[in-house]
């Protein structure tokens, strides 16, 4: 219990009020109590809380009095202050509604209010401002103001140091950032690729028009064909056919067409190689036949799905209820309207031959494969491209993972790395976008949500960021998770929760909620097991050993980061964690 005699303040009071009644009161005010929880205050979740006990001994507090005190916490510079909300406290013959401090016995009141964080208040004042009265008269006499407590601990923002020195300073953001992840691949040894080329027929023809025999994309896959056989990084496997009808007229009908279209899309690509003078004997070797349908239902299905049909789901239920191709075409056409839209939209994509290259690439550096990356991202499996935006730098890996995005638009992973790139770069905005896309494309991905998470953090939104951190370590707990966890509760004042978080790994800001949960030894050995040189990784040591007591250590760790960084001086000169030292002089040679 912390006890302040108010000697000087019994005088004044004396002269003030003694013809009131409460002259005993001023007489006896040294006999009071005052105990500031914690003393020095400290800062939890961008707040301050306080908590004043004040103890009255006995036959000390008028059975007639009021009493009201208002905290204030006041700052040492005096440009600004805190004015709490009042207490007014009473004597037990006062009919009101305070607290009642009897005479006989004394007693107690806790008072606890939390006041918002600002910087000028680090170095400050809590102070008491009392009033008196006595039987309601109205009439207040105010008592000397009355300092209770100095400064406030302001040790845990130095998690966003933290976050530079275990994770590294990122981009333009001014703070390290949390844990980001990024889905990567091991360089590819080899990638199986495809080249297609597709064949469209009239309905109920086994034969090619002329403008389908001349479009350009024949000649372009042909040329493409060649090209590759000339190449000796490039392994043919096959180049097959595959013929379709669609799921209209009759199934013998349809039998026969897909065996004609078979037979004639092979004759033409077997002509079309002549004409070019491609190894006869190369391309027979490779060319094969594998139709295995003769209504393509499954391409139906499909073609149906991806559409922008207003009446789709009619026609999909229509598929799931029947099995049977000749009561699927019957139910299908009792759909008049619909119908017609099939018949012009859907039904030709479906007469068709499908003819496609298979071929195997030798394994390529990853310099070659960034250079493709951005050059030429088509001619690349997609493990390739994957590996080649994730390898890239500066903006080629902008380029790629752009080129990925696009090529595969479907897999979350293009554009979660995206955005991890948008925020390390301190793009939030585009960062959001990206992660956004992906967390479309899987809403319960633990990489994406962690990353969200992250994103938010970089905006200065705790709550969301701790949100999204919380989502994510539901579904996957891993070590990345965790620490982005560790640092938030770090920052909601849950400092043993934070601890339990970080887990066996040491890290810097381990170190920290160890220290702030009052586990100095502790501490003490997970900093020692990181190797760092930056500044605050020995201002942090300088703090672990003033808790501690160690003060050859407090100075030479003190003086290490002063060294390296010299606007730590500032800093360190009104750091409450060294209020023991403020006189000394080898604290002052250090930060003065």
């Amino acid at each position: 219990m912390k006890k302040l005699t108010l000697q000087l303040l019994a005088v004044v009071l004396f002269l003030a009020i003694s013809g009131c009644g409460l002259n005993k009161m001023v007489d006896d005010a040294s006999l009071i109590n005052y105990q500031v929880d914690p003393d020095p205050l400290e800062l939890k979740d961008g707040r301050v809380p306080v908590s004043i006990s004040v103890t009255f001994p006995d036959k000390y507090f008028n059975k007639k009095a009021y009493l009201t005190v208002t905290p204030t916490l006041a700052s040492k510079d005096g440009s600004s202050e805190i004015e709490m909300h009042a207490q007014t406290l009473q004597g037990e013959k006062v009919a009101d509604n305070n607290p009642v401090i009897p005479y006989d016995g004394g007693g107690s009141y806790t008072y606890i209010d939390t006041v918002d964080y600002s910087d000028v208040y680090r170095m400050s004042d809590l102070q008491l401002k009392i009033s008196a009265n006595k039987g309601g008269n109205g009439k207040s006499y105010s008592f000397a103001t009355i300092t209770i407590a100095n400064g406030i601990i302001t040790t845990p923002l130095l998690v966003d140091e933290g976050l530079k020195i275990d994770n590294g300073t990122v981009g333009n953001t001014g703070n390290g950032l949390m844990h980001a992840i990024t889905p990567s691949v091991t360089l590819p040894s080899s990638s199986t690729q495809k080249q297609t080329l597709v064949l469209y027929y009239p309905v109920q023809k086994a034969q090619l028009t002329t403008t389908e025999k001349r479009k350009a994309e024949v000649d372009a896959f042909l040329n493409s064909v060649i090209d590759l056989n000339n190449n000796a990084d490039i392994n043919f496997q096959d180049i097959t056919v595959a013929s379709y009808a669609s799921p209209d007229g009759p199934i013998d009908l349809n039998a026969d067409l897909v065996d004609g279209r078979g037979d004639n899309s092979s004759s033409f690509l077997a002509n079309k190689f002549d004409a070019a003078n491609f190894d006869q004997g190369t391309q027979n070797d490779f060319l094969t036949r594998t139709t295995t349908s003769d209504e393509d239902w499954d391409g139906f299905k499909k073609a149906v799905q991806a559409s922008n049909m207003a009446d789709k789901d009619l026609i999909l239920r229509v598929l799931q209820m029947y099995s049977d191709p000749n009561v699927r075409e019957v139910e299908i056409k009792k759909l008049a309207a619909v119908y017609d839209e099939l018949r012009n939209e859907i039904l030709p994509q479906l007469r068709r031959s499908e003819i496609v290259a298979t071929y195997q690439t030798r394994q390529r550096t990853s310099a070659e494969l960034i250079n493709i990356g951005k050059t030429n991202p088509s001619s690349l499996a997609q493990v390739e491209l994957f590996y080649a935006a994730n390898n890239a730098t500066g903006a080629d890996k902008e380029t790629i993972l752009k080129n990925y995005t696009t090529s595969y638009n479907d897999d979350w992973k293009g554009f979660n790395n995206l955005g991890v790139y948008y925020i390390q770069n301190n793009q939030l905005d585009d960062a959001e976008l990206q992660l956004q896309k992906a967390e479309t494309i899987d809403a319960n991905n633990a990489t994406v949500l962690n990353n969200m998470g992250v994103l938010y953090w970089a905006k200065g939104d705790v709550d969301k960021a701790g949100t999204y951190f919380k989502r994510a370590a539901q579904i996957d707990p891993n070590d990345d998770i965790n620490y982005n966890l560790g640092v938030i509760c770090i920052k909601k004042g849950n400092y043993e929760t934070a601890v339990q978080k970080f887990g066996s790994t040491p890290s810097y800001n381990k170190s920290l909620a160890q220290t702030l949960a009052g586990n100095t030894s502790d501490a003490i050995a997970t900093l020692a097991s990181i190797n760092s040189d930056e500044a605050f990784y020995f201002y942090l040591k300088a703090i672990e050993a003033a808790r501690s007591g160690n003060e050859l250590d407090v100075f030479s760790n003190l003086q290490k980061a002063v060294a390296k960084n010299s606007a730590i001086k500032d800093y360190a000169l009104n750091d409450m964690e060294f209020r023991l030292y403020f006189e000394d002089d080898t604290f002052k040679s250090i930060v003065q």
